[in-house]
Parts: structure tokens; C-alpha cells; sequence
């Protein structure tokens, strides 16, 4: 799935950048995706997710922290012309796209989407059900 988002040379780096590290959690994710498909219920609409840097340990799928010696894991530190909002665009969008893959492909009765919470994003379909 594919965001219109404007590829200039810092997002495509900053993409690049991002989804190496997005990609090597990719079975971890995986597998917690499969978890929550298992965990749905018949009365379970579907599920969303938040899209932002500071999850709760419990819920999240991909943690990225800023600790003494930088970012864990080391993602690509965000250009400094960016503005909130042009970070939330590429984040938003690369996350997508990343997750979009690793949506069950037997989890179509559900409807999965992701979006950024009091963001200006709007919400984007994952997965089979979209």
C-alpha cells in the first residue's frame, strides 16, 4: 500500500533508513499480528493501529526508544527541516506500507487499518480486508 507522499531525497533516505530496521523486526511483528487474529472474537470488528514513537510496552508492536547512546534500535535520525507534520507524513506512510504485508492473510473478517491518534492523517485499510 502506497501513501501520496513526495519522494525528495531525504524521505526516500529517511524511508530507506527506516524500513531496514522495521524490516528485521518484521517476524516479531509477525507473529504478534497473528496473535492478536487469534485473540479476535466473533464479536471483534477489527483492528487499528496507532501509529506514533510512544506506545505502551503492552500494545505496542515496535518500540524505538532514545536512550544514552541514541535511538534503539537505530533508526534514521529525522531531518532537521522536517516539520512535525512532514515526519508524520513519511513515518505514517513508510509504517504502512511495512505492515500492510504483515497483516494475516487469513485475517480477512477483520478490517485492519492504520492511523496517526490526533494526527492529520486520515485512517488507511491493511491487509486482506482492504
Amino acid at each position: 500500500m502506497e501513501l501520496d507522499v513526495p519522494e525528495d531525497a531525504d524521505r526516500a533516505r529517511y524511508r530507506a533508513g527506516l524500513r531496514r530496521v522495521l524490516d528485521e523486526a518484521s517476524p516479531a511483528v509477525a507473529r504478534r499480528l497473528g496473535l492478536f487474529r487469534d485473540a479476535a472474537t466473533a464479536r471483534t470488528d477489527g483492528v487499528i493501529i496507532d501509529v506514533f514513537p510512544d506506545q505502551g510496552d503492552e500494545r505496542q508492536l515496535f518500540a524505538v526508544v532514545h536512550g544514552e547512546r541514541g535511538w534503539e534500535p537505530a533508526v534514521p535520525a529525522r531531518p532537521g527541516s522536517w516539520s512535525d507534520a512532514d515526519f508524520e507524513d513519511v513515518l505514517l506512510a513508510t509504517v504502512v506500507e511495512w505492515i500492510d504485508a504483515l497483516v494475516p492473510a487469513d485475517a480477512a473478517r477483520l478490517y485492519w487499518e492504520a492511523t496517526v491518534p490526533g494526527g492529520t492523517q486520515d485512517h488507511h485499510p491493511l491487509g486482506p480486508s482492504r
